[in-house]
């Protein structure tokens, strides 16, 4: 375990937490101002080192926005107190940096900056500079974490999709189907999850739906037929029996956007190289404060939530996915760019993921991706037409280096 490090309280929670991803260090000593040390984020920041450095003592000093004489005084009780301590250099106000460069004027200090984005490190120590190319990563719980927030137990990864290769093969096949229908996937896909609301199944699992009330949205079931999807599959000259092979293809079925979001993750996730951590359906809370026994009525009542469709995890850099079977709107936009911001920080990356093409009218497409790039959202349009490997170059071109 390092030493002592001080860090200059930064704004952007993830600037915070380097030293500590990368050394474990004994303690960290974070010099900021009140107006922005507050007590939330100092308790995100001890909620985070619980988790992922449970032996690092953190100890916040809190220090004049306007005293310059008195953050130097500070600066130098600490350089006394731990002779060895190393500056980290990525935060702080202007004042605490004028008053860092007094300081180091008359000391021979060490210094070091660990780069969020590529986890570059370069060291200092009496005037030689050591370049260090780090692996440094972190969860999209930990994220959360970071950042105030909890996943709940309600996300998709833990309570919904569980992804064996059995599962990833189905997903695949029903992809291929509905990149097959392309926009007739919703319509049938809703068609069939009306029906079902009349029609529940028998004990044995069997349905018996009205063709009536399908319509051509039989035409899907042959199909899914056809993958052994669903099973048992027979039909009069009223209804249409059958059984899905398990309660996760029916999941699929009946809800339009779930196959784009499973495609999306199904892709990203056969490149573990590329993303060491992945979450599908993201129930976020927002306090991280979660009710026992945590439900999802308990969640929706008490806290306040947001659901995100995919995040994906490279390094310590999260990229947030909203996923759009159908037409998305300047909203699909906004509440992308709020769950970003509160959830991600500046370094977090925003994509959109449309299953169609972005729009009919090429000055309507124009217009949106335009409003998506000043927001720096990343869209992702007509993946029905899109390969497998084109998707995944996307991402990976997305996330960075």
């Amino acid at each position: 375990m390092a030493g002592t490090f001080v860090e200059f309280f930064s704004e952007e929670a993830l600037e915070n937490v380097m030293v500590m991803l990368k050394y474990k260090p004994e303690r960290i000593l974070y010099i900021g101002h009140k107006h922005n040390m507050i007590t939330k984020k100092i308790n995100s920041l001890k909620n985070f080192a619980a988790r992922v450095s449970p032996e690092t003592e953190l100890v916040f000093i809190e220090v004049s926005r306007d005293d310059l004489d008195q953050i130097i005084q500070t600066l130098d009780d600490i350089c006394e107190k731990y002779p060895d301590c190393q500056f980290e250099l990525t935060g702080g106000g202007e004042l605490i940096l004028i008053a860092f460069g007094f300081v180091s004027a008359k000391r021979k200090l060490k210094t070091t900056r660990i780069d969020p984005f590529t986890s570059m490190e370069i060291n200092d120590f009496e005037g030689v500079l050591v370049r260090k190319n780090n692996e440094i990563q972190m969860t999209v719980a930990d994220n959360m974490v970071l950042h105030g927030g909890a996943l709940t137990n309600q996300t998709g990864s833990i309570s919904t999709w569980h992804f064996d290769d059995d599962f990833r093969s189905d997903v695949v096949s029903i992809w291929e189907i509905a990149c097959r229908f392309r926009h007739k996937w919703n319509r049938y896909c809703s068609s069939i999850e009306e029906a079902m609301k009349n029609g529940e199944c028998d004990e044995t699992g069997l349905y018996s739906l009205s063709k009536r009330s399908l319509n051509d949205a039989i035409e899907l079931f042959y199909a899914l037929y056809d993958i052994h999807a669903i099973k048992n599959l027979s039909s009069t000259q009223r209804y249409i029996r059958f059984r899905f092979k398990n309660d996760s293809i029916r999941k699929i079925i009946t809800k339009t956007g779930n196959i784009l979001e499973l495609h999306v993750y199904e892709v990203a996730t056969r490149a573990p190289y590329l993303f060491q951590d992945a979450v599908i359906g993201a129930v976020i809370d927002w306090d991280g404060k979660l009710p026992v026994p945590e439900t999802r009525e308990t969640v929706k009542s008490f806290d306040t939530i947001n659901e995100i469709d995919v995040i994906l995890m490279r390094d310590v850099i999260p990229t947030f996915i909203s996923c759009k079977s159908g037409k998305a709107g300047s909203n699909a936009l906004h509440e992308l760019q709020t769950v970003t911001r509160r959830f991600g920080g500046k370094y977090a990356k925003k994509v959109l993921i449309m299953a169609s093409p972005c729009d009919v009218s090429a000055s309507g497409a124009s217009f949106f991706k335009q409003r998506a790039k000043d927001m720096h959202i990343w869209v992702i349009d007509n993946v029905f037409a899109m390969s497998d490997d084109a998707l995944l170059s996307r991402l990976k071109k997305i996330q960075g280096p």
